[in-house]
C-alpha cells in the first residue's frame, strides 16, 4: 500500500510538472459546489468511476465535479490511458481516508514548489521509473487532478 501512495503521489507531481501552473489555473472549481447525486451521472461518467459509487454521495461537490469532468473525457482516452485511469481510480478507492489525506497534503505540498523544482522532480522521477507508457505521466488525461485520481 505504502508503494500504491509513493506511485500516486510521483503521478500527481509529474502531471502536474507537466502540465504547468498554467493549465493548473484552468481546473479552479468552486468549493461550494452542490452535490452531484450518483443516479444523475451518465452510464458511460457510472462505468467510468465505478470504482468510487459507494463513497460518491460523501465526497464534497468540487470534488464530484473535477472526477464527473474526467470521466466526461474517459472515452476519448487512448486504451493506456483508460488503463491508467483505472488503475489510480482502484488504488484511490483502496486507500484508507488516513492514506488519501496524505497523498493530498504531499500533493498540495508539490503544487507549491516553484516551477524549476517541480521539473527537477519530475526528471528524477523518469530517470528511475524510465518513460512508461510512452512520455506523459499521467496518461496525458482523465483523473487525477490533486484528487486522486484527481482525488486525485
Amino acid at each position: 500500500m505504502a508503494r500504491q501512495i509513493a506511485v500516486l503521489i510521483a503521478a500527481a507531481a509529474l502531471s502536474l510538472a507537466a502540465a504547468g501552473a498554467a493549465s493548473a489555473q484552468q481546473y479552479q472549481y468552486d468549493r461550494n459546489a452542490p452535490q452531484i447525486p450518483w443516479h444523475a451521472l451518465s452510464p458511460q461518467e457510472q462505468r467510468a468511476l465505478g470504482p468510487l459509487a459507494q463513497d460518491w454521495n460523501r465526497m464534497p461537490g468540487y470534488q464530484q465535479q473535477r472526477l464527473q469532468s474526467s470521466a466526461r473525457r474517459y472515452q476519448s482516452l487512448q486504451p493506456i490511458q483508460k488503463e491508467r485511469f483505472d488503475q489510480r481510480l482502484r488504488d484511490w478507492a483502496s486507500m484508507s481516508p488516513e492514506q488519501r489525506r496524505a497523498a493530498r497534503e504531499t500533493y498540495k505540498g508539490l503544487r507549491q514548489l516553484p516551477p524549476e523544482k517541480q521539473h527537477e522532480l519530475r526528471e528524477r522521477w523518469l530517470q528511475r521509473h524510465g518513460n512508461e507508457g510512452g512520455g506523459r505521466p499521467g496518461g496525458g488525461g482523465g483523473g487525477g487532478r490533486g484528487e486522486g485520481p484527481r482525488g486525485r
